[in-house]
Formats: C-alpha cells, structure tokens, sequence
C-alpha cells in the first residue's frame, strides 16, 4: 500500500491549506521585464525572504491564469534574497487524476485518459504559442537532460529580458520556468554547481550545517514541496533533496521520468529516477536497503539530506505529530524508549509506504530529524534512530 498517495490522514490535511487569493500572478511584464521582479509590489506576492539565506523556495500566493489556462503552481526561488528564478506548472497529470490506486489504473486510464489527452494537447500549444508570441520568435530546441528516464529536451525563448524554458512531457506534464539568465535557461544545474570546483561545492554543502545548543545537527534552508493528493512522495522528496544541491528538476519531472502515469504508480520505476536525478546531478548515490544511521550520519555531517523510504501507520504519526508540538514547549520532552512495548506498535511491511527527508539528527537524544512532503507544518519532525532503521526498507545517500 502506498501512502504516497492516498488521501493524507486527517492529522496532516490542515497542511495543505492555502493562503487567501489576494494577488494575481502574472502581473503585466512579469514574464519579460525583470525590474518588475525587483518591484516591492510584486516580491510582497511571496512573503517575506530572509536577505540572508543562500536560497529560498516560495510559493506565489495568489491565483495564477496564463495563457487562458489555470496553473497548478507558481514557485520562486530567490537567492541571498532576490528573485532569481518563477516555475510555473501549468498542467500536471498527477494533479489532474488525483491518486488512482494500481488496481483501477487501467480503468482510470481507459476512461479519463482521452480527456486529459486532449487537454494535455491543446494546453501545450497554447503556452507554447503564448510565450513564442512574447518573444517575437519560436522557441530555441535544448537537449536540457540528455541521457537516463530525466532525459527532456525543452524549448529556450528569450522573453523581453528574461529567458524562458518550456518542458513539455507528452499525456504529463506542462510548465515553464523564467530566469534572468541564458545560462540559467539552458542548464538544469544552479550556478553555482556549475562554476565552483568540486572541492568549493563540498565546503559549501558542509556550511550549511547548523549545530544547536541542544545537539541538533540540522541542514537549513531544505525546501519543502507539497506532494498533495498525488502518489508523489517518493519524487517530491527526491525534488526537495536535488533542489536543495542544485539540480533544477521539480516534482513533476521525477514523476514523468518514474513512469508516473494518470495519477497511477502502475509500473513506475522510482529507482532509476533516483539514479537518473543523482546523474544529472553529478552526484554519486549509494543505496541500502535499511536505513543506516551512521551512513546518515555522514551525510548530514556533509550538508547532503537523506531520501528514506519506510513503513507508515496513522498511529505513529500522531504519535510524531504530537511530540513535535510537545517539543517545542518542552525541549526536555523525549519520545518513547524503543522498549518491546513500543516496537510492538511500529509499522510493519503490512502498512502503507511512505518516503521522507532526513535533515539532521541528535545524537545524545539517539533522534532522526526528518521532514514531510506535506507542507511547512511537519518540518523537522523527530524520530528515535531505532524506529527510523526498523520501519525502513530503502534509503539514498548521495555524495559528490
């Protein structure tokens, strides 16, 4: 069973909520003139950005209408606080189907596939048309992945000032991204994985390991994508991990690559995408088949999240939930010893399947910290490091 997908529980549905649509995006020029994205006016759009955090991933939020079509998204990603880059995704097969269990996939597919095809085909030319409209010219063919299930190849428009990239995955997927750069357009790495030597890239990983009076070793700055009710856990993760070291794929395209079709995980592969993402990456990933602390351990100690996949129940994430909210009142709170007692009530290989984010853990209190693809509300939640190794069946340490 798959909790990826299924509706979440009610412990997490007030997760998803959304802010009030106070604001529309996009605002005139907003996708050819980029002193439009240094206008307070419009950066209020995003919240407040921390001038001083080497990235941050926000969400738009207001409604977004282009092209005649309704987006699913709209993400900013800012550096040391300014704009540097909007996605926009404007159909998602995952968003649209919802989650299909694999027993109704041939159903689902047979029946509501024809339509989602036809919306698939106009959508795309018509943003397609639109963006080659703002640019005076059709798009520019970039081979942006080229080899692995990642492997796309996009369209480049040079839109007033700005440069866009369209991705356009066939029967999944239609989004574009605006940057303030060429290079930025054309690459699916960050800059700075692109200019800086593999020994600066390492340092600068490390650097963003935060030590906590209390013996947190945490990574900051960790985005947090919100899977929704689509059987994306697993690529949502995957997004967060390869956002966070530079690789500028989102959810969407993991879960083309995987094979997610019609909201169905029926015959996905979530394995080779990993591999794809770590190649693409330029990172190397090692892969067990247990959670392994101490392999954790020196991940977080290097700046780089973990990827677990394990075994979920509802009780034990009330019981984490709870702990969370308890944690923050009583920093001497600590959660159940891992006695018979409680191991009794873990999940087992019987429960759902869920994937989450390693992002630091604390070792005098024997914790893994660990966040969700559910929303800002189940960051750095805790678990003791034996429960995390005894509900585990697989985990991805990638490294440089």
């Amino acid at each position: 069973m798959l909790l990826c997908g299924t509706a979440l529980p009610a412990s997490a549905q007030f997760q998803l909520s959304l802010k009030p649509a106070t604001r529309t995006f996009p605002v005139p020029d907003a996708l050819k003139n980029s002193a439009v994205w240094d206008a307070p006016d419009f950066l209020n759009g995003w919240g407040a950005v921390p001038a001083a955090a080497a990235e941050e991933h926000r969400n738009f939020s207001g409604p977004c209408d282009v092209f005649s079509h309704a987006a699913y998204s709209v993400r900013g990603v800012f550096e040391r606080g300014k704009l540097t880059g909007i996605t926009v995704v404007v159909l998602d097969s995952g968003a649209w189907f919802g989650f299909v269990p694999d027993a109704d996939a041939k159903r689902v597919a047979a029946t509501k596939g024809p339509q989602f095809t036809a919306l698939y085909k106009q959508t795309a030319a018509d943003v397609e048309r639109g963006l080659a409209t703002l640019a005076g010219s059709a798009g520019r063919k970039v081979a942006f992945v080229d080899k692995g299930v990642l492997k796309q190849d996009v369209l480049v428009f040079h839109t007033g000032d700005l440069w866009t990239r369209l991705t356009l995955r066939d029967n999944q997927l239609v989004k574009f991204t605006v940057t303030r750069t060429e290079p930025d357009a054309v690459s699916p790495l960050s800059a700075s994985r692109r200019s800086v030597k593999k020994d600066d890239q390492a340092h600068a990983f490390a650097s963003r390991v935060m030590n906590a009076p209390n013996g947190d070793r945490l990574l900051e700055g960790v985005p947090i994508f919100t899977q929704g009710d689509r059987a994306y856990c697993g690529v949502a993760t995957l997004a967060m991990e390869m956002q966070y070291l530079g690789l500028r794929l989102d959810t969407e395209d993991y879960a083309g690559g995987a094979g997610i079709k019609f909201g169905s995980t029926y015959h996905s592969d979530i394995r080779a995408v990993f591999d794809a993402a770590a190649d693409a990456a330029k990172l190397k990933l090692a892969r067990t088949t247990q959670f392994e602390f101490e392999k954790a351990r020196a991940a977080i100690d290097a700046g780089i999240p973990v990827v677990v996949f394990r075994h979920w129940s509802q009780e034990r994430d009330f019981l984490h939930g709870a702990f969370a909210e308890r944690f923050q009142n009583d920093p001497a709170a600590t959660l159940p010893k891992p006695d018979l007692n409680d191991r009794k009530t873990w999940p087992t290989k019987d429960s759902f399947s869920h994937s989450s984010l390693v992002t630091g853990y604390n070792l005098a209190r024997r914790e893994v910290i660990f966040t969700e693809s559910w929303g800002e509300r189940v960051r750095n939640r805790r678990m003791r490091i034996e429960e995390m190794e005894g509900t585990s069946y697989m985990a991805y340490y990638p490294h440089l």
